[in-house]
């Protein structure tokens, strides 16, 4: 398996695996690359039985979606997401919120990241594992809190996303139900695009988000982000 993976590397399939999941991912319409890309995860879905993965997820460009034959017929599509960014070789013109970096294996993040997900203390414990499983290099700066008034209002995961040319991601990101409606989301994106340039030292920022998520997409548009003109289909194959 691990050789189709970096072959999918090279070819423009950028992955990350968890302990149970395994997720594939291209934002590129590389159509002179779709038979070898839908031959590839072919073979990928045939190995799963040997592997201790439950699920693989896959992203990429409708259009090429429409090449891939093999593919197409053995994942489910799950949704649609639309594409968002931004250089940070221009100034970053985003104010300077209060935050802090938190422990992510601390009682007290994983409490707070409970409330905020709005699930069980043990979910959001694996929701953080799965995390430090799939960016162990990173995962120790990642948890950013944004402070208002003293108070965490919110949690963003600013990163780096492997085997690119420093181009800074968001993990998850989310307001406390407390504060939903109150207008900080924006603040606390520009904390993560904030975070990725100076801390993470980012060269880029690319945001995905469900095609009728418009509250977060207007969010990265009023933070400088442009959108893509393509969006990206999101399947799934299950054990």
């Amino acid at each position: 398996m691990d050789k189709l993976l970096q072959h999918l590397q090279r070819v423009g399939v950028h992955y990350l695996k968890s302990e149970n999941v395994l997720m594939l991912e291209i934002s590129e319409n590389r159509l002179h690359l779709a038979s070898e890309i839908d031959r590839l995860i072919h073979e990928l879905l045939g190995e799963l039985q040997s592997s201790r993965l439950e699920k693989v997820r896959f992203e990429c460009p409708k259009i090429l979606l429409d090449h891939l034959n093999c593919t197409r017929a053995k994942m489910d599509i799950i949704g649609e997401r639309v594409i968002y960014k931004r250089s940070f070789m221009s100034p970053l013109n985003v104010s300077t919120q209060d935050y802090e970096v938190w422990s992510f294996s601390d009682d007290n993040s994983i409490l707070f990241l409970s409330e905020v997900m709005g699930t069980s203390f043990s979910d959001a414990e694996t929701f953080l594992t799965g995390m430090n499983t799939e960016l162990p290099s990173q995962v120790k700066e990642m948890f950013t809190v944004y402070i208002v008034n003293n108070e965490p209002v919110g949690v963003v995961f600013p990163h780096i996303e492997p085997n690119t040319a420093n181009e800074g991601r968001i993990f998850w990101i989310g307001i406390h139900p407390k504060f939903l409606g109150t207008g900080l989301g924006k603040n606390l994106h520009s904390i993560g695009l904030y975070r990725l340039k100076n801390d993470f030292k980012a060269m880029s920022y690319l945001g995905m988000t469900q095609i009728d998520n418009m509250p977060m997409r207007n969010i990265m548009v009023s933070n400088g982000c442009i959108q893509n003109n393509n969006t990206v289909i999101s399947l799934q194959y299950s054990i």
